[in-house]
Protein backbone atom coordinates (compact mmCIF):
# COMPACT_ATOMS: atom_id res chain seq x y z
CA UNK A 1 0.00 0.00 0.00
CA UNK A 2 1.46 3.29 -0.71
CA UNK A 3 1.25 6.61 1.17
CA UNK A 4 -0.75 8.14 -1.18
CA UNK A 5 -3.60 8.70 1.53
CA UNK A 6 -1.58 11.04 3.42
CA UNK A 7 -1.04 14.91 1.76
CA UNK A 8 2.12 16.04 0.99
CA UNK A 9 3.84 17.24 3.80
CA UNK A 10 5.18 21.16 3.21
CA UNK A 11 6.90 21.51 6.79
CA UNK A 12 6.86 19.33 9.36
CA UNK A 13 6.78 21.94 12.01
CA UNK A 14 2.80 22.12 10.51
CA UNK A 15 2.59 18.71 12.35
CA UNK A 16 3.95 19.51 15.68
CA UNK A 17 1.71 20.09 18.30
CA UNK A 18 1.70 24.42 19.12
CA UNK A 19 3.18 25.01 22.24
CA UNK A 20 1.29 26.69 25.23
CA UNK A 21 0.92 30.86 24.24
CA UNK A 22 2.57 31.28 28.22
CA UNK A 23 5.05 28.79 27.86
CA UNK A 24 8.60 29.55 28.39
CA UNK A 25 11.58 28.65 26.44
CA UNK A 26 12.82 25.16 27.32
CA UNK A 27 16.22 25.60 28.84
CA UNK A 28 18.70 23.49 26.20
CA UNK A 29 21.81 21.98 27.31
CA UNK A 30 24.32 23.18 28.24
CA UNK A 31 28.10 21.91 27.27
CA UNK A 32 28.59 18.56 29.00
CA UNK A 33 31.71 17.87 31.90
CA UNK A 34 34.78 16.69 29.74
CA UNK A 35 34.70 12.88 29.93
CA UNK A 36 38.46 11.52 31.33
CA UNK A 37 40.42 10.28 28.91
CA UNK A 38 39.68 6.47 29.89
CA UNK A 39 36.50 6.50 28.57
CA UNK A 40 34.96 7.69 25.50
CA UNK A 41 31.61 9.63 24.31
CA UNK A 42 30.54 6.91 21.73
CA UNK A 43 29.29 3.26 22.03
CA UNK A 44 31.19 1.10 19.60
CA UNK A 45 28.22 -1.71 18.87
CA UNK A 46 31.59 -3.93 17.03
CA UNK A 47 33.07 -3.77 20.17
CA UNK A 48 29.96 -4.48 22.12
CA UNK A 49 29.37 -7.19 19.31
CA UNK A 50 32.36 -8.81 19.89
CA UNK A 51 32.20 -8.72 23.94
CA UNK A 52 29.05 -10.14 24.26
CA UNK A 53 30.19 -12.88 21.30
CA UNK A 54 34.01 -13.86 23.77
CA UNK A 55 31.03 -14.40 26.58
CA UNK A 56 29.44 -17.47 24.93
CA UNK A 57 25.98 -15.80 24.22
CA UNK A 58 24.73 -14.57 20.35
CA UNK A 59 22.63 -11.66 19.24
CA UNK A 60 21.91 -10.21 15.72
CA UNK A 61 23.49 -6.83 15.25
CA UNK A 62 20.47 -5.31 14.90
CA UNK A 63 18.78 -6.38 18.01
CA UNK A 64 21.27 -4.93 20.05
CA UNK A 65 21.23 -1.93 18.30
CA UNK A 66 17.93 -1.36 19.05
CA UNK A 67 18.51 -1.72 22.28
CA UNK A 68 21.37 0.62 22.74
CA UNK A 69 19.16 2.94 20.35
CA UNK A 70 16.45 2.78 22.81
CA UNK A 71 17.98 3.27 25.75
CA UNK A 72 19.38 6.61 24.30
CA UNK A 73 15.55 7.40 22.82
CA UNK A 74 13.84 6.51 26.29
CA UNK A 75 15.47 5.28 29.38
CA UNK A 76 12.77 2.74 30.00
CA UNK A 77 12.88 -0.66 27.80
CA UNK A 78 11.04 -4.20 27.80
CA UNK A 79 12.72 -7.20 26.80
CA UNK A 80 10.34 -9.87 25.57
CA UNK A 81 10.41 -13.44 24.63
CA UNK A 82 10.87 -17.04 24.96
CA UNK A 83 12.77 -18.25 28.31
CA UNK A 84 16.58 -18.96 27.40
CA UNK A 85 16.81 -16.55 24.37
CA UNK A 86 19.12 -14.43 26.80
CA UNK A 87 17.08 -11.34 26.92
CA UNK A 88 18.02 -10.97 30.93
CA UNK A 89 21.65 -11.16 29.50
CA UNK A 90 21.96 -8.78 27.62
CA UNK A 91 21.43 -5.93 29.38
CA UNK A 92 24.09 -6.62 31.84
CA UNK A 93 26.40 -8.01 28.92
CA UNK A 94 26.28 -4.66 27.32
CA UNK A 95 26.67 -2.45 30.66
CA UNK A 96 29.80 -4.62 31.24
CA UNK A 97 31.09 -4.18 27.58
CA UNK A 98 30.81 -0.39 28.05
CA UNK A 99 32.02 0.28 31.76
CA UNK A 100 28.38 1.06 33.02
CA UNK A 101 27.28 -0.24 36.36
CA UNK A 102 24.02 -2.93 36.15
CA UNK A 103 22.07 -4.30 39.03
CA UNK A 104 19.38 -6.83 38.40
CA UNK A 105 16.48 -7.16 41.12
CA UNK A 106 13.72 -9.75 41.08
CA UNK A 107 10.85 -9.00 40.49
CA UNK A 108 7.98 -11.30 43.49
CA UNK A 109 4.38 -12.05 42.98
CA UNK A 110 3.38 -10.48 45.91
CA UNK A 111 4.73 -7.00 45.05
CA UNK A 112 1.47 -5.21 44.54
CA UNK A 113 2.68 -1.90 45.85
CA UNK A 114 6.00 0.39 45.45
CA UNK A 115 7.66 -1.01 48.99
CA UNK A 116 10.29 -3.14 47.34
CA UNK A 117 11.40 -0.72 44.49
CA UNK A 118 11.11 2.91 46.59
CA UNK A 119 10.93 1.95 50.57
CA UNK A 120 9.05 1.97 53.55
CA UNK A 121 8.53 3.15 57.27
CA UNK A 122 8.89 0.54 59.74
CA UNK A 123 6.80 0.61 62.95
CA UNK A 124 9.38 2.58 64.92
CA UNK A 125 9.10 5.17 62.04
CA UNK A 126 12.77 4.51 60.47
CA UNK A 127 12.22 4.54 56.39
CA UNK A 128 13.98 1.79 54.85
CA UNK A 129 14.94 2.33 51.01
CA UNK A 130 13.76 0.16 48.47
CA UNK A 131 16.34 -0.90 45.61
CA UNK A 132 15.51 1.46 42.79
CA UNK A 133 16.03 4.28 45.48
CA UNK A 134 19.14 3.59 46.49
CA UNK A 135 20.58 2.26 42.92
CA UNK A 136 19.02 6.14 41.72
CA UNK A 137 21.12 7.89 44.92
CA UNK A 138 24.30 5.97 43.59
CA UNK A 139 23.67 7.17 40.27
CA UNK A 140 23.20 10.67 41.24
CA UNK A 141 26.54 10.60 43.16
CA UNK A 142 28.48 8.98 39.88
CA UNK A 143 27.18 11.22 36.73
CA UNK A 144 29.84 9.90 34.75
CA UNK A 145 29.01 6.53 34.95
CA UNK A 146 25.83 4.84 33.23
CA UNK A 147 23.35 2.96 35.60
CA UNK A 148 21.40 0.08 34.47
CA UNK A 149 18.37 -1.46 37.07
CA UNK A 150 17.16 -4.46 35.44
CA UNK A 151 14.02 -6.03 36.95
CA UNK A 152 14.15 -9.19 36.25
CA UNK A 153 10.29 -11.17 35.03
CA UNK A 154 8.91 -7.93 35.21
CA UNK A 155 5.24 -8.42 34.88
CA UNK A 156 5.31 -11.63 37.70
CA UNK A 157 3.34 -8.98 39.38
CA UNK A 158 1.59 -6.41 38.02
CA UNK A 159 3.33 -3.22 37.17
CA UNK A 160 0.69 -1.18 37.57
CA UNK A 161 0.98 -1.96 41.38
CA UNK A 162 4.55 -1.86 42.11
CA UNK A 163 5.61 0.48 39.42
CA UNK A 164 3.41 3.55 38.63
CA UNK A 165 4.84 6.25 40.39
CA UNK A 166 8.11 5.22 38.54
CA UNK A 167 6.12 5.45 35.45
CA UNK A 168 5.15 8.66 36.42
CA UNK A 169 8.90 10.31 37.36
CA UNK A 170 10.28 8.79 34.03
CA UNK A 171 7.50 10.29 32.32
CA UNK A 172 8.71 13.73 33.99
CA UNK A 173 12.32 13.45 33.85
CA UNK A 174 11.81 13.47 30.14
CA UNK A 175 10.43 17.03 29.70
CA UNK A 176 12.41 18.73 32.34
CA UNK A 177 14.87 21.73 31.62
CA UNK A 178 18.51 22.42 32.53
CA UNK A 179 18.06 23.33 35.84
CA UNK A 180 14.68 22.25 36.91
CA UNK A 181 14.19 20.20 40.33
CA UNK A 182 12.77 16.62 39.63
CA UNK A 183 10.40 15.11 41.85
CA UNK A 184 11.77 12.79 44.20
CA UNK A 185 10.58 9.04 43.84
CA UNK A 186 9.94 8.76 47.72
CA UNK A 187 8.91 12.68 48.81
CA UNK A 188 7.70 11.16 52.25
CA UNK A 189 10.92 9.30 52.94
CA UNK A 190 12.71 11.58 55.21
CA UNK A 191 16.29 10.94 56.69
CA UNK A 192 18.00 12.79 53.23
CA UNK A 193 16.28 10.11 50.76
CA UNK A 194 13.18 12.73 50.15
CA UNK A 195 15.15 14.31 47.48
CA UNK A 196 16.40 11.82 45.62
CA UNK A 197 15.05 11.37 41.82
CA UNK A 198 16.11 9.65 38.34
CA UNK A 199 19.14 10.74 37.31
CA UNK A 200 19.89 10.92 34.12
CA UNK A 201 22.48 8.54 33.79
CA UNK A 202 19.87 5.69 34.96
CA UNK A 203 18.06 3.45 32.50
CA UNK A 204 15.34 1.02 33.67
CA UNK A 205 15.03 -2.25 32.01
CA UNK A 206 12.83 -4.92 32.05
CA UNK A 207 12.78 -8.88 31.43
CA UNK A 208 9.27 -10.51 30.69
CA UNK A 209 8.08 -14.00 29.80
CA UNK A 210 4.55 -13.83 28.67
CA UNK A 211 2.89 -17.32 29.95
CA UNK A 212 0.15 -18.45 31.83
CA UNK A 213 2.04 -17.34 35.09
CA UNK A 214 2.40 -14.00 34.28
CA UNK A 215 0.31 -10.74 33.98
CA UNK A 216 -0.13 -8.44 30.39
CA UNK A 217 0.48 -5.31 30.34
CA UNK A 218 -2.16 -2.23 30.27
CA UNK A 219 -1.43 0.67 27.12
CA UNK A 220 -0.02 3.11 30.16
CA UNK A 221 3.23 0.78 30.37
CA UNK A 222 3.30 -0.14 26.76
CA UNK A 223 3.26 3.61 25.84
CA UNK A 224 5.76 4.57 28.25
CA UNK A 225 8.26 1.84 26.75
CA UNK A 226 9.97 0.16 24.29
CA UNK A 227 9.60 -3.36 23.49
CA UNK A 228 11.73 -5.68 22.19
CA UNK A 229 11.33 -9.07 21.45
CA UNK A 230 13.44 -12.53 21.31
CA UNK A 231 11.74 -15.20 19.68
CA UNK A 232 14.43 -16.23 16.72
CA UNK A 233 16.81 -18.67 18.12
CA UNK A 234 19.77 -20.45 16.35
CA UNK A 235 20.26 -23.79 17.95
CA UNK A 236 23.63 -24.26 16.01
CA UNK A 237 25.24 -21.16 17.47
CA UNK A 238 27.39 -22.80 20.26
CA UNK A 239 30.66 -21.41 20.74
CA UNK A 240 31.87 -17.69 20.91
CA UNK A 241 34.88 -16.40 19.56
CA UNK A 242 37.15 -17.74 22.15
CA UNK A 243 38.78 -14.19 22.26
CA UNK A 244 38.95 -12.40 25.81
CA UNK A 245 37.91 -9.14 24.69
CA UNK A 246 37.62 -6.50 27.02
CA UNK A 247 35.12 -3.90 27.70
CA UNK A 248 35.68 -0.06 26.34
CA UNK A 249 34.18 2.08 29.25
CA UNK A 250 32.08 4.36 27.67
CA UNK A 251 30.84 7.85 29.25
CA UNK A 252 27.57 8.34 30.36
CA UNK A 253 27.05 11.32 27.30
CA UNK A 254 27.22 8.16 25.05
CA UNK A 255 23.68 6.94 26.35
CA UNK A 256 22.31 10.67 26.30
CA UNK A 257 19.01 11.72 24.61
CA UNK A 258 19.80 14.44 21.93
CA UNK A 259 16.38 15.79 23.23
CA UNK A 260 13.10 14.95 24.98
CA UNK A 261 10.72 15.66 22.38
CA UNK A 262 10.41 15.77 18.94
CA UNK A 263 9.36 19.54 18.79
CA UNK A 264 12.78 20.32 20.81
CA UNK A 265 14.74 18.16 18.93
CA UNK A 266 17.79 19.86 16.88
CA UNK A 267 16.95 17.38 13.71
CA UNK A 268 13.05 17.50 14.14
CA UNK A 269 12.75 19.12 10.17
CA UNK A 270 15.38 15.87 8.76
CA UNK A 271 13.77 14.10 6.01
CA UNK A 272 13.43 11.24 7.83
CA UNK A 273 11.16 13.18 9.96
CA UNK A 274 8.39 13.79 7.69
CA UNK A 275 8.42 9.56 6.54
CA UNK A 276 8.04 8.91 10.05
CA UNK A 277 4.56 11.51 10.41
CA UNK A 278 3.39 10.09 6.87
CA UNK A 279 3.44 6.71 7.95
CA UNK A 280 1.82 7.17 11.53
CA UNK A 281 -0.72 8.84 10.64
CA UNK A 282 -1.96 6.45 7.83
CA UNK A 283 -0.61 3.78 10.22
CA UNK A 284 -2.99 6.04 13.07
CA UNK A 285 -6.06 5.93 10.34
CA UNK A 286 -6.10 1.91 10.69
CA UNK A 287 -5.79 1.80 14.23
CA UNK A 288 -8.75 4.11 15.00
CA UNK A 289 -11.52 2.46 14.21
CA UNK A 290 -10.72 -0.34 16.89
CA UNK A 291 -9.91 2.28 19.49
CA UNK A 292 -6.09 1.43 18.92
CA UNK A 293 -4.84 4.64 18.16
CA UNK A 294 -1.83 6.57 19.58
CA UNK A 295 -1.01 10.04 20.66
CA UNK A 296 2.22 12.29 20.24
CA UNK A 297 4.18 10.13 22.72
CA UNK A 298 4.79 7.36 20.86
CA UNK A 299 4.93 9.38 17.51
CA UNK A 300 7.48 11.45 19.30
CA UNK A 301 9.69 8.59 20.15
CA UNK A 302 9.46 6.96 17.28
CA UNK A 303 10.30 9.62 15.30
CA UNK A 304 13.38 10.48 18.21
CA UNK A 305 14.54 6.74 17.60
CA UNK A 306 14.87 6.70 14.05
CA UNK A 307 16.76 9.78 14.52
CA UNK A 308 19.56 8.30 16.56
CA UNK A 309 19.32 5.66 14.55
CA UNK A 310 20.60 7.36 11.95
CA UNK A 311 23.94 8.28 13.29
CA UNK A 312 24.83 4.88 13.42
CA UNK A 313 22.74 3.71 10.13
CA UNK A 314 25.17 0.46 9.20
CA UNK A 315 24.72 -1.01 13.02
CA UNK A 316 20.87 -2.02 12.07
CA UNK A 317 21.62 -5.24 9.83
CA UNK A 318 20.83 -8.97 10.31
CA UNK A 319 23.82 -11.63 10.86
CA UNK A 320 23.42 -12.63 7.46
CA UNK A 321 24.25 -8.94 6.77
CA UNK A 322 20.45 -7.74 5.75
CA UNK A 323 19.48 -4.12 6.36
CA UNK A 324 16.90 -3.78 8.79
CA UNK A 325 14.90 -0.31 8.91
CA UNK A 326 14.86 1.14 12.22
CA UNK A 327 11.38 2.95 11.29
CA UNK A 328 10.23 -0.61 10.91
CA UNK A 329 11.90 -1.86 14.27
CA UNK A 330 9.97 1.14 15.69
CA UNK A 331 6.54 0.26 14.69
CA UNK A 332 7.20 -3.54 15.94
CA UNK A 333 7.98 -2.01 19.10
CA UNK A 334 5.80 0.71 20.00
CA UNK A 335 2.69 -0.07 18.00
CA UNK A 336 1.90 -3.59 17.38
CA UNK A 337 1.83 -4.51 21.44
CA UNK A 338 -1.02 -2.37 21.69
CA UNK A 339 -3.13 -5.16 19.52
CA UNK A 340 -4.61 -7.81 21.43
CA UNK A 341 -8.30 -9.22 21.67
CA UNK A 342 -10.42 -11.26 19.13
CA UNK A 343 -13.95 -10.61 16.96
CA UNK A 344 -14.60 -9.32 13.60
CA UNK A 345 -12.91 -5.57 14.85
CA UNK A 346 -9.39 -7.29 15.88
CA UNK A 347 -9.76 -10.12 12.21
CA UNK A 348 -10.20 -6.62 10.18
CA UNK A 349 -7.82 -4.42 11.51
CA UNK A 350 -5.34 -7.11 11.37
CA UNK A 351 -6.07 -8.07 7.50
CA UNK A 352 -5.74 -4.15 6.77
CA UNK A 353 -2.12 -3.93 8.70
CA UNK A 354 -0.89 -6.93 6.74
CA UNK A 355 -2.03 -5.67 3.06
CA UNK A 356 -0.17 -2.32 4.44
CA UNK A 357 2.80 -3.64 5.70
CA UNK A 358 3.15 -5.79 2.68
CA UNK A 359 2.51 -4.66 -1.12
CA UNK A 360 1.82 -6.11 -3.67
CA UNK A 361 3.25 -9.43 -5.13
CA UNK A 362 6.82 -8.53 -7.37
CA UNK A 363 7.62 -5.67 -4.13
CA UNK A 364 9.78 -5.57 -1.48
CA UNK A 365 8.43 -5.46 1.94
CA UNK A 366 7.09 -2.31 3.07
CA UNK A 367 7.36 -3.22 6.90
CA UNK A 368 9.36 -6.78 6.75
CA UNK A 369 9.63 -6.96 10.74
CA UNK A 370 6.48 -5.94 11.27
CA UNK A 371 4.51 -8.04 8.78
CA UNK A 372 6.38 -10.56 10.36
CA UNK A 373 4.88 -10.32 13.65
CA UNK A 374 1.00 -9.25 12.16
CA UNK A 375 1.11 -12.59 9.94
CA UNK A 376 1.51 -14.70 13.42
CA UNK A 377 -0.95 -12.91 15.27
CA UNK A 378 -3.48 -13.56 12.63
CA UNK A 379 -2.60 -17.19 12.54
CA UNK A 380 -2.58 -16.99 16.43
CA UNK A 381 -6.40 -15.35 15.94
CA UNK A 382 -7.43 -17.68 13.41
CA UNK A 383 -6.04 -20.92 15.95
CA UNK A 384 -7.38 -19.60 19.51
CA UNK A 385 -9.67 -17.33 18.66
CA UNK A 386 -7.68 -14.72 20.47
CA UNK A 387 -4.44 -12.89 19.49
CA UNK A 388 -1.73 -10.48 20.72
CA UNK A 389 1.18 -9.49 20.42
CA UNK A 390 3.69 -11.79 22.82
CA UNK A 391 5.19 -15.24 21.83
Amino acid sequence: MSLSLVPDVADVEDYLPAAPAAAAPVPQPGPAPAPSQATTTKIDLDAVLEFIDSRGFHFDPWQVAAYITAIRTKPFVILAGVSGTGKSALPRLVAEATGAIATTVPVRPDWNDSSELLGYKTLTGKFEPGHLLRFAREAAENPDKQYFFLLDEMNIARPEYYFAEVLSRIEEAGVLGVGAAATPLKEDAGDDWDSVSIPSNLAIVGSVNMDETTFGFSRKVLDRAFVIEFSDVDLSLVDGAGANASPHDAHSDAWRRESTTLAGHPRRAEPSVVRVIETLTELNSLLQPAQLHFGYRVRDEIAMFVLAAEQEPDQFESTEGGQIDPLDLAISMKVLPRIQGSGATITNLLKQLSEWAQPGSGDALAFPVSAQRIELMQRRLIETGFTNYWT
